[in-house]
């Protein structure tokens, strides 16, 4: 698999929301699964750092593609509210 392609990204962006999601199901710790959902995304967003200055642009798409879709479905899923 190439490291400079749409789907390695989206494979690694996958990585830590499903750790955060795992952890909240298994796990009940003293955070909020919120929070875990909001450092999922901080990681991603070092992944996409990371891709950018490697000139792995590709990539980095894929990982935006997932943080995104994933924080509109915490935010379908959870009702929060933006207001």
């Amino acid at each position: 698999m190439k490291r400079n392609s749409f789907f390695f990204g989206c494979i690694v962006g996958l990585i830590s929301p499903m750790s955060a999601l795992l952890i909240s199901s298994l796990f009940s710790i003293g955070i909020q699964p919120l929070s875990l959902y909001v450092i999922a995304a901080l990681i991603n967003l070092l992944f996409i750092r990371f891709f950018y200055r490697s000139m792995l642009e590709q990539s980095a798409r894929g990982v935006i593609l997932i943080t995104f879709v994933a924080s509109l479905l915490l935010i379908f899923t959870e009702k929060l509210s933006l207001a």
